[in-house]
């Protein structure tokens, strides 16, 4: 791939990056990418109901490869964290998670359209919505139920991850947990129950389950919140809990853990309460799977040994459904879901090149 070429990559991934795309907010970067499919004059161009953005090249009558990028970031650009070149690096906000990857999709359709050969089958270029946080891949559901399993395989492009192929999908349950008291002066009325005295009391029984070190799990409080004023017994507070883990039945067994030790009241004078607020399914794919072989070489081919990972990604949804799918990553990075998350510019050229080896040889597998 010529240096130009790499350069309008990491051009749009900086300019994909400046889009605000919160999870739910997807829709200005969602535009962006539509205008980008329709200058190229990619086929069915179009947005679906809840914004995910599809484009069509024309392969032949062989199954078709549906690649997708998903839109939204963990965090968004800002004048506190402007995105900076240093070394070869670019550092800020969502710019590999996942603004590299959807300026792949771009590339993507840039490269194919100035081809002359054609594919085996269609392929589908799609940014979908609502990957990160409590989308809970709901864009990659829509997806799904539009292709089902009538594919040659999906293949999910994350800009960070470079060398790593998923093979399992990594189960994932999320809950709120809230707790309710009457309330009160922190002065008059001390020694009655604080919803938030009460939800620390419990957020510490929670971390304190001894978790095995394999297979891998974790538990992670990623907000909390309530109370009135610094001089109130807070009436009020939440918070919002995920598990993980490898291993399915160890996290079942997590999730009636916490379930019961939530119920357990320490007191009459306070109400728990747990509601389900999202999941990411477990699933396997076999090694020896088309789109798993073809990935590996496609690696190889860069001179780049290929690891199998167990993660969490859009990809993990058509993996749990028995379909062909795998994640691959563009490049190697850090720092990921903080503002300083950083992306090598020098391996985006394996990257692509590993993407382009997968799209020409897929249906030879």
């Amino acid at each position: 791939m010529s240096d130009s070429h790499l350069s309008e990559i990491s051009r749009q991934a900086k300019t994909i990056q400046a889009i605000s795309s919160l999870t739910f907010f997807e829709q200005k970067r969602g535009e962006y990418l539509a205008a980008q499919f329709s200058t190229l004059g990619l086929q069915d161009v179009h947005k679906d109901s809840i914004g995910n953005v599809f484009a069509r090249i024309k392969g032949g009558y062989s199954l078709p490869l549906v690649i997708t990028a998903h839109l939204d970031s963990v965090l968004t650009p800002d004048g506190n964290n402007p995105l900076i070149e240093v070394d070869k690096h670019l550092i800020g906000p969502g710019i590999g998670d996942n603004a590299l990857g959807v300026a792949m999709l771009i590339e993507i359709g840039r490269a194919l359209r100035e081809r002359s050969n054609t594919p085996s089958g269609d392929i589908w270029l799609v940014g979908n919505v609502g990957e990160e946080g409590l989308g809970n891949l709901k864009g990659m559901h829509q997806v799904v139920e539009k292709f089902n399993g009538k594919v040659k395989a999906y293949l999910v492009l994350e800009g960070i991850g470079l060398g790593m192929i998923q093979t399992a999908a990594l189960g994932v349950h999320r809950y709120k947990i809230e707790v309710n008291t009457k309330g009160g002066h922190s002065w008059s009325n001390f020694g009655e129950p604080s919803a938030i005295h009460e939800l620390i009391t419990l957020s510490a029984k929670i971390l304190t389950l001894n978790l095995p070190v394999n297979p891998r799990s974790s538990i992670n409080i990623g907000e909390i919140s309530g109370g009135g004023s610094i001089n109130s017994i807070a009436s009020h507070a939440e918070m919002q809990i995920e598990i993980r883990s490898e291993d399915e039945s160890i996290l079942e067994s997590l999730a009636r853990t916490i379930h019961k030790i939530t119920h357990q009241n320490p007191t009459t004078r306070s109400n728990f309460i747990i509601s389900d607020i999202g999941m990411r399914p477990s699933g396997r794919i076999s090694d020896s799977s088309p789109v798993i072989i073809a990935a590996q070489a496609a690696l190889r081919s860069t001179g780049i040994t290929p690891v199998f990972a167990i993660s969490s990604s859009d990809a993990s949804l058509p993996i749990s459904l028995g379909y062909q799918a795998t994640c691959l990553g563009i490049t190697t990075g850090r720092h990921v879901h903080t503002p300083h998350e950083t992306i090598d510019l020098n391996a985006i050229s394996k990257g692509t090149a590993q993407v382009f080896h997968f799209i020409d040889h897929l249906w030879d597998y």
